[in-house]
């Protein structure tokens, strides 16, 4: 066998990429993206397929930032003990 067909069998067998996900794949996994939530190989996965795929970007893009509104958008306030320890206990008297 010449080195050459040696050399190109070899790659074959040991440079296999991963398949690019599907739009449905990716989609299923935007939250966990958009909440930083997915592993880095999760996330440079679906990435890579957004870098190529505009839908799946522009749905990515649009959650992401209806996300970072809301977070913008929602005034934190902190509780009364006192409200806090009623509606527990209002909770512990329906459990029982």
């Amino acid at each position: 066998m010449n080195n050459a067909i040696f050399t190109s069998l070899m790659s074959k067998l040991f440079n296999k990429k991963k398949p690019q996900p599907t739009c449905s794949e990716c989609l299923q996994s935007l939250q966990l993206l958009i909440d930083g939530e997915a592993t880095m190989a999760e996330e440079k996965y679906y990435m890579k397929h957004m870098d190529e795929c505009i839908p799946c970007y522009e749905f990515y893009s649009l959650e992401k930032t209806v996300k970072e509104v809301i977070q913008k958008k929602i005034e934190k306030r902190e509780v009364p003990a006192a409200l806090v320890q009623t509606i527990k206990e209002k909770i512990y008297l329906r459990v029982e």
